[in-house]
Formats: C-alpha cells, sequence, structure tokens
C-alpha cells in the first residue's frame, strides 16, 4: 500500500537517538535595566557568581556544540534582560537557525532595536515572548515600572509595522503575562488588548510567590478562589477568537495549587524507582539543560547553582553527560527531592502530565519497556508535547501495521 513507506518512515524517527538534549536553555547574562516588583531577583540577595558573565566567544561556540549534539530547541532566556547583550544575543539568534533549531527570546521589549527586530525577521527567527502584566498602565505599570506600559506598547507596534514591511509572519509574538493581585480579574482584557495589537499568542503563568508578602502582588483568599472563573472566561473568548493562549496550562497549575503546599510538606522523599522514568517526579533533567550567565548547569529554569559543572571549563557534551546531571538524574529517579522541586509548578502544567500519562501507559508491562526506552530518546528530540504527540501517531502506526498485514 502506498502508506507503507510514510508509516516506515515515521517508525524510523520514532527510533532514532539523539546523544544531547532536545532544548537548551541559556541565560546570557543576570543584569538587567528594570526593576520590576515580581522579579524572582528581588527575593534573595544577588548571587555574586552570576555576574561573572561567559564571554561572547564561549556563547557562541556553545551555539556550534547545541548544533552538533542535536539541539532542537533554542531558548535564550530572562533572569537578566537579554538585549543588554544584543549583539551576542543577535549573533546567537542567526546562528541557532542557521543549525535549523527553532528559536525563542524572552526580554521585557526594551532593548528591541529596529536593527536586531529585521536581523532577527531575516534570521527566520520563531518566537519573541516579550512581558506585559496588564492591560493598562494602572495595572501593568504597578508591577512593572512607571511608563512600562507605553514603551512595551510601541516596541509591539514596532514589530508588527517591521513584520508587515518584510511581509513576514516571524518571529511569532507572545505577551506573557504573571498572575497578580492587580490582573487576576483582567484576562479577557488582556485577550482584547492582545487582538487589538496584533499579537500572535498569550501566555499566562503563576507568580512565584517566595518572599513577596506584604508587596501588594500576592493574591488574597478571595481571589485565589475566584482566579479559576476568570481564566475559564478568557479560555471561552480566546477560543471563540479563535486565539492562541496558553491559559489551559494556568488552569491546571492553579488548581494544582490548592494542595501543592500540602504535597510539598509531605515530599521530601517521594515514592519512585530508580530503573523506571515514568516514576519521576520531574522529566525536564532528561528533555534539556539551562546555562546560567556564568556558565553553570542546571536541568531547568528554576533552578542555579554555583556548585555544579560549568561550561567555562567543559563543553556541552560534557555537562550534559557528567557528574552533576548524573546525579541529579539518579536523585530524580530516586525520590529524593531538592526543596525546589518540591514546591515547583511545572510537573502539575498541560505539556508534563500529558507526558506522564503517555510514559506510564508505554511501560504498563514489561514487554513495553524497549517503547519506553525509544520514548526517552524521543524526549530529547522532539520535546514534551512533540513526545506525546508523536506517541499517539505510534499508536496508529501500530494499528495500521497490523491491518496491513492481516490482508
Amino acid at each position: 500500500m502506498t502508506t507503507v513507506p510514510v508509516i516506515a518512515d515515521r517508525l524510523n524517527q520514532w527510533q532514532h537517538e539523539s546523544q544531547g538534549p532536545w532544548r537548551l536553555l541559556a541565560f546570557p547574562t543576570y543584569r538587567c535595566n528594570v526593576n520590576c516588583g515580581i522579579c524572582i531577583r528581588n527575593c534573595f540577595e544577588k548571587p555574586n557568581y552570576l555576574f561573572h558573565e561567559l564571554t561572547d566567544e564561549r556563547w557562541l561556540r556553545l551555539v556550534d556544540e547545541a548544533g552538533s549534539l542535536g539541539v532542537r530547541s533554542f531558548v535564550i532566556g530572562g533572569g537578566g534582560e537579554p538585549t543588554l547583550r544584543a549583539d551576542l544575543v543577535t549573533a546567537m539568534c542567526v546562528k541557532a537557525k542557521q543549525y535549523g533549531m527553532e528559536g525563542r527570546l524572552q526580554t521585557n521589549g526594551t532593548g528591541l532595536s529596529q536593527e536586531m527586530i529585521e536581523t532577527l525577521i531575516k534570521a527566520g527567527w520563531d518566537t519573541l515572548s516579550i512581558s506585559l502584566d496588564g492591560p493598562d498602565e494602572a495595572s501593568n505599570d504597578f508591577i512593572r515600572y512607571k511608563g512600562a506600559f507605553c514603551k512595551t506598547l510601541a516596541t509591539l507596534e514596532t514589530l508588527r509595522s517591521t513584520k508587515d514591511k518584510y511581509r513576514s509572519d516571524v518571529p511569532l509574538v507572545s505577551v506573557h503575562l504573571t498572575i497578580t493581585a492587580q490582573n487576576y480579574n483582567r484576562l479577557e482584557d488582556m485577550i482584547d488588548l492582545c487582538i487589538d495589537k496584533g499579537i500572535d499568542m498569550f501566555a499566562a503563568s503563576p507568580l512565584v510567590e517566595n518572599d513577596l508578602e506584604g508587596r501588594g502582588y500576592i493574591l488574597n483568599t478571595e481571589q485565589r478562589a475566584a482566579l479559576p472563573g476568570y481564566i475559564e472566561g478568557a479560555i471561552k473568548k480566546a477560543d471563540a477568537l479563535n486565539f492562541p493562549h496558553t491559559l489551559h496550562n494556568l488552569l491546571m497549575l492553579v488548581q494544582a495549587d490548592k494542595d501543592k503546599h500540602f504535597k510539598a510538606e509531605n515530599m521530601a522523599t517521594c515514592q519512585a524507582d530508580s530503573e523506571d522514568l515514568c516514576t519521576a517526579h520531574c522529566l525536564e533533567p532528561w528533555t534539556g539543560i539551562a546555562i546560567d550567565s556564568s556558565g553553570h548547569v542546571s536541568p531547568c529554569c528554576y533552578l542555579s547553582d554555583e556548585r555544579s559543572q560549568s561550561i567555562r571549563d567543559m563543553s556541552l557534551a560534557e555537562v550534559w553527560n557528567g557528574a552533576y546531571m548524573t546525579q541529579f538524574r539518579k536523585t530524580m529517579l530516586e525520590g529524593q527531592l531538592r526543596d525546589e522541586c518540591r514546591y515547583c509548578s511545572f510537573p502539575s502544567g498541560e505539556e508534563h502530565v500529558d507526558l506522564k500519562k503517555a510514559v506510564q501507559a508505554l511501560s504498563s508491562t514489561p514487554k513495553k519497556r524497549a517503547v519506553l526506552n525509544r520514548l526517552v530518546s524521543s524526549i530529547r528530540n522532539y520535546g514534551l508535547r512533540g513526545s506525546y504527540k508523536r506517541y499517539k501517531e505510534w499508536r496508529l502506526i501500530q494499528q495500521r501495521l497490523r491491518n496491513e498485514k492481516s490482508h
């Protein structure tokens, strides 16, 4: 049948193995040009080592190493403001696209010059995520800084007009909001604003509440109880307008947050099986790697550890397979969780929940262990959501092959 070559190709891709991470998250600087009230940087004393930044040459060499290892997703993250090293970040973006990686840049938008925007468009950069924490000056600027709302809207307009000039659909522009007491009930207004300003997607995430008590940002009991209803209203509006968003994920995280602290207090050690990946509390240590401004590595954006190995004196391949990441995976499988992991909301999110379901289904019987091993490789290649999608495709392929043999 004519579908056999397609099925064979799908199976070949499913079994393809990569020696490196699927995603790389790079934080080229910890410096920032603004001082937003909700920023996690304000929750603790800033570690000196994070200001000992890697050189431009080492960051650019990292992109080469990522390309050679088969990294599929290259994310340049905040922590600081990446565009404070605009020339470097622009060069990293161009180089990452030359390797065919999907690219995402997180920024407050203040340092996106016309020249940088045009270069990103010409390079085919995929996504820009820009912070905006309210649909008007009052809500946004209380959270961020005076004048932030107007400045961000000006950047968004420049992006739209420049994309129109080059007749380009990329980069896709995503506006990101952090839920606070000032904006939790303004989500539908944010959908309206995004559509009016030509934004491609709306993303929202819960507030990291560490040490923010008394600053007016944390939702009170009544506001927490009302939040799911506001999220559902925004989902209904966005879906009716066919506007992309991440609100389903936000709703899952908010609902999980109700018993998060109880669970965290009782999961310093959680049930796990050192031989069974599906029992791991979080799969991030197997899917990607984060590199902070000083070169130290961690499995995700929530952790920064001066004790970890560094690409300052090691290659990406060496740290990916090195002692720190290996030990982190081992303790995760053993159920020995760090405090940051116990209180982290990511494992309750949509992508991770979907992937865990796929892992559990594949590992439900001993004869499926070989398939599970292929899934681990697929996570590296295609990410959480992509792997779950490929798992469903694989099930369809198996059915088609059985039907093929019966004829």
